[in-house]
């Protein structure tokens, strides 16, 4: 046996035990960022050698390839290895057309996964200076501090504490894959257009997305010193303030870290800034939103599944406690997400072919929405007044509790993405007790 062949083999091999593949075992519908795929599962397309974890069982509970999220379904804790074998991170991309048809994936849905920026913890960038307050160690996770501990030089590593930092780049990356490529662009399609994309977000301090920026504007704006974890409201600070700084990237951010509401005159105001003629320029909007106290109260989920498949959905930001994730669509009650726990060699400004890959994968996961974290950072992007409109209706009537509020005006008392909640806005979220039961 040849040696690649015995190696691809090797994989597969522990890939079966340690790491199994998700099976389409469900006949519902598969929705990415509002996209909708035909299941199209056929069990007697289903080989027994394929090892395959059981459609109603969550991968978060089975998968370690490319995650450092716990491997049953007590919560993350943050603090598991980090640096898993890159080899199994590639176990999808080794499979055949013909292997991932039987598995029961749509070709056309692994081709829009694959197609969606995946950004991921690095190594190796330009050091990020620690700071100088002796109370930022505080707010490290144990695993953190060993990790560096001895590196007085700084961060040259976001693994342990920058996931939410790369979901943000993700969601706001595929944000911009969609207004500079199109909804329909696919990976290996105007490959300059998509290196210089994946360049804003390069590993180096002039990048105008970088996680030198985004550390740098924590910092000064939310209190989160490096090495610190992010959250979501830390998140869509961030996203507004690195995309107000970089105008050409050409899309405003209508960010309310601490709420779900949208306020259309306020929003109207964030759309038509700085263009010359008051036309209504392309608007990412990320709300931070809190759909339970230690998870997702079941009023919610149908409203959060609405959220993925309308056509102004660029994804999540969340997933469990200190354990971010992006998720780009759903199957039933199982979210699909891209996982940034898999540390890989920095992002050059000058993206090279093997780090353009490393930015993509046609690996499947799957979260239950009953394992998901209720904090996370929801993102829609409307190019025009009209699709606002759409967006709104579609919020307006979509099935269950609302998890997006909005109105016509902004009350006076305060302004938009400061933190205050609307009067009311506390009353309306639900919670469960343990039973389960609605409080």
């Amino acid at each position: 046996m040849a040696q690649a062949d015995f190696a691809r083999f090797s994989r597969k091999v522990v890939q079966y035990f340690w790491d199994p593949l998700p099976k389409n075992e469900d006949s519902s519908p598969i929705w990415c960022l509002g996209r909708s795929y035909d299941s199209r599962y056929q069990e007697a397309r289903q080989p027994k050698l394929l090892g395959a974890s059981p459609s109603a069982q969550s991968d978060s509970s089975t998968s370690q390839a490319d995650s450092a999220v716990v491997t049953d379904s007590k919560p993350a804790k943050g603090e598991e290895d980090e640096t898993r074998t890159e080899a199994l991170a590639k176990s999808q991309a080794d499979l055949t057309r013909s292997e991932e048809e039987a598995l029961g994936w749509p070709p056309e849905f692994l081709d829009d996964l694959e197609s969606r920026i995946w950004l991921t913890y690095r190594s190796n960038f330009s050091p990020i200076a620690r700071s100088p307050d002796s109370a930022a160690a505080s707010g490290m996770s144990f695993a953190t501090k060993l990790r560096n501990l001895g590196n007085q030089g700084g961060f040259s590593s976001d693994t342990g504490w920058g996931c939410m930092i790369r979901s943000g780049q993700s969601l706001l990356a595929n944000t911009l894959a969609i207004l500079q490529l199109g909804r329909d662009w696919r990976k290996g399609e105007q490959t300059q257009a998509h290196r210089d994309l994946l360049a804003m977000f390069a590993d180096t301090p002039q990048a105008p997305f970088s996680i030198h920026r985004f550390v740098e504007h924590g910092a000064q704006a939310c209190g989160k010193h490096p090495g610190e974890w992010f959250g979501p409201s830390a998140a869509a600070r961030c996203l507004q303030s690195l995309t107000d700084k970089h105008p050409t990237a050409n899309v405003r951010v209508y960010a309310r870290p601490d709420d779900s509401d949208i306020y259309t005159s306020s929003l109207l105001a964030t759309a038509t800034q700085k263009s010359p003629d008051d036309s209504f320029q392309p608007t990412l909007i990320v709300l931070g939103i809190r759909l339970g106290i230690d998870r997702i109260t079941p009023v919610y989920h149908a409203a959060l599944k609405r959220a993925l498949s309308m056509p102004q959905s660029v994804g999540i930001a969340g997933g469990r406690p200190s354990a971010s994730h992006y998720f780009i669509g759903h199957q039933g009650d199982q979210f699909f997400y891209l996982d940034p726990h898999s540390t890989r060699p920095l992002l050059s400004a000058d993206p090279t072919e093997e780090e353009v890959e490393a930015c993509h994968t046609r690996r499947v996961r799957r979260l239950g929405i009953t394992e998901m974290d209720p904090s996370m950072l929801i993102g829609f992007l409307v190019r025009s007044r009209e699709e606002f409109d759409d967006l709104r209706k579609s919020i307006e009537g979509a099935e269950g509790k609302q998890i997006v509020h909005i109105h016509d005006t902004e009350p006076a008392s305060f302004a938009p993405g400061r933190g205050h909640e609307r009067p009311g806005a506390v009353d309306e979220v639900e919670a469960w007790d343990e039973t389960g039961e609605e409080c």
